[in-house]
């Protein structure tokens, strides 16, 4: 990100005033607010208000919380022994610091994202968003922040020994329509992810505080499962030509949210997957990239599984032919449209949005598809908290 962008709020992405979640285990995201906000132009007072706003009452009706203490010492020697226990994040947070002091932010990312993504579905994806976030904003303090959140949150994707894929999809629009497919006609693939949702005890067993989630216990849970048809590895991540890999997964998650516009949990694989670019372009390695992708299909085909957001495939390929991938329009009119969708996220009180628009932006500006535009103007919306809030969170 260009320095001036966030210069005049950069001191807004140094507070460590608060801790990285609240009421349990909800994500304090006033920082991925501040960053989009900033790219999107809004004026720097307005994006200070939100900044104070959000931690007074976030969306959900809580304020943010005060930094923690961290019992234990971090170092190079334990840095694994405590990754997914949600224990010990200031300390995961020196650690990293003085990683980066001692590497330089490049090494450091490069260093300890492979291993770190591989739990990036914990914390709802946040923690993988944190990190992309942070080193498009080029932000040291931020990072180790992030990479600390990632160990504080872990929760593996895949086992190291995962099934052989059946017939390999040619491509990620492929492999999402083999999905939705299978969702729709194989009674015992919708039966085994049913079966693994109705009982999450196997998971909140390994990481209790988990148990009062309800959406991260069932992502959590469906990845302990190992689910074939979720776990199996992306063959395309390896065999498609990078721009081709990055243009079509793009597209195939930019279908799905038109598929549940405004979907909160479509919306996460969106500024996830901008997350997992940036740190591709960091970490700048073929089969390093090769393999971020391979995590994060699989991550999105488990978010999708875990929270039955599989459409249709009859509504999947409509939308394909809805928008046509040659549906290329940087016109005058869609740019001014886009500034308008820019300027209804400033006053969105659900960071989300604006972070949408960013992303969507971003890749609009690449490549003109006008998919992304449209996708750009459906907004989400803050999710009801479910009855088990009622109850202390468990830490």
């Amino acid at each position: 990100m260009p320095a001036d962008t966030v210069a005049s709020v950069a001191d807004l992405l140094d507070d460590r005033s608060h801790h990285i979640e609240f009421n349990g285990h909800l994500t304090n995201h006033v920082k991925h607010a501040v960053i989009a906000l900033a790219e999107l132009g809004a004026p720097e007072a307005l994006i200070r208000d939100y900044h104070k706003n959000y931690a007074q009452l976030t969306a959900y009706g809580f304020p943010l919380e005060p930094a923690r203490s961290s019992p234990g010492v971090i170092y190079s020697g334990n840095w694994r022994e405590f990754l997914g226990q949600r224990v010990h994040f200031a300390a995961y947070c020196g650690f990293f610091d003085a990683e980066i002091a001692r590497l330089g932010t490049t090494a450091a990312v490069a260093r300890y994202t492979p291993e770190l993504l591989r739990g990036w579905i914990g914390a709802f994806t946040h923690a993988a968003i944190h990190l992309g976030w942070a080193v498009h904003a080029e932000h040291p303090g931020m990072i180790a922040e992030a990479l600390a959140y990632l160990a504080f949150s872990f929760v593996p994707v895949v086992d190291e020994a995962r099934p052989p894929a059946g017939e390999p999809a040619a491509g990620p629009w492929d492999a999402l329509l083999e999905l939705s497919r299978s969702w729709a006609e194989d009674d015992t693939f919708g039966t085994t992810v049913r079966n693994v949702l109705s009982d999450t005890d196997a998971v909140t067993r390994l990481h209790p505080e988990l148990n009062r989630s309800g959406l991260q216990a069932r992502v959590a849970a469906v990845a302990h499962s190992g689910i074939g048809e979720l776990a199996a590895e992306s063959v395309w991540a390896a065999t498609l030509p990078p721009q081709t890999r990055q243009a079509e997964v793009r597209r195939a998650v930019t279908l799905l949210y038109l598929a549940e516009p405004g979907d909160f949990v479509v919306l996460h694989l969106i500024t996830s997957l901008f997350a997992v670019e940036v740190l591709a372009r960091t970490l700048d390695s073929e089969p390093a990239t090769a393999r971020l992708y391979d995590l994060y299909w699989a991550g999105a085909r488990i978010i999708l599984a875990a929270e039955r957001k599989i459409p249709q495939p009859e509504k999947l390929r409509d939308l394909a032919e809805l928008y046509p991938e040659n549906g290329r329009d940087h016109s005058n009119s869609a740019a001014a449209e886009f500034d308008v969708i820019a300027r209804r996220s400033w006053l969105e009180e659900e960071e989300h949005n604006p972070k949408l628009v960013f992303v969507l932006r971003q890749w609009w500006n690449q490549l003109g598809w006008n998919a992304y535009r449209h996708a750009a103007g459906q907004f989400t919306r803050t999710p009801e908290l479910p009855p088990s809030f009622e109850e202390p969170p468990t830490e």
